[in-house]
């Protein structure tokens, strides 16, 4: 299905505002990308302002990154620690998946404290509780005991410095592959809960 008139648009302005920051894009640039004609006018007859096709460029790409979220693998399980090398990876593919709305956080962040006050309770903080509510009921013998937000707040940190490293050198820490790392982290929790029970 093709895309519309006012996809193309939000396509467009989301390249070109990672590329070249919100004040170096132009209403015009944005046009031209998105196959209008540049200085037509035909982008105000779906976004009154640069600011509102960036707001909507945000509202779209939330949403995309809420919806992502929604395939990570749930249900209780018999063997923790491989369930946790699983969501582990999926976490690193949806940091990856989210990439173009973190881009932009990071870069206009202080031009927009709303917008990145809304996506820190979205992604980071909404889901730590909702992963650490999974957690609990899904490997009760595992990460659920003690600080289970506690716990997911470390992972989301090491998960998240693992990607941006990836981004930044284009590729994996020390070369250890994404799967590695995320049994090696599932290892870590679960030997450490299990030292915590006596088992």
């Amino acid at each position: 299905m093709a895309a519309t008139t006012r996809e193309r648009i939000l396509d467009a302005a989301l390249e070109l505002i990672q590329r070249n920051g919100f004040p170096g894009t132009t209403v015009t640039a944005i046009e031209e990308r998105a196959g209008l004609s540049p200085g037509s006018g035909s982008f105000y007859r779906h976004f009154r302002s640069k600011e509102a096709v960036f707001r909507a460029v945000f509202e779209r790409e939330l949403e995309r990154a809420q919806r992502h979220r929604e395939e990570f693998e749930r249900g209780p399980v018999d063997e923790p620690q491989d369930a946790l090398t699983r969501r582990f990876l999926q976490q690193l593919d949806y940091m990856a998946k989210v990439g173009p709305l973190i881009n932009l956080l990071a870069r206009e962040h202080g031009r927009f404290p709303d917008l990145t006050s809304r996506i820190g309770d979205a992604l980071v903080d909404r889901g730590i509780i909702e992963e650490a509510w999974h957690l609990t009921r899904d490997l009760p013998a595992g990460p659920g005991h003690g600080d289970p937000r506690a716990l997911l707040t470390v992972v989301v940190s090491a998960l998240s410095g693992y990607h941006l490293v990836q981004e930044f050198f284009g590729r994996s820490p020390a070369d250890v592959a994404p799967d590695r790392f995320a049994a090696t982290l599932a290892a870590l929790i679960t030997a450490s809960t299990r030292d915590q029970d006596g088992r």
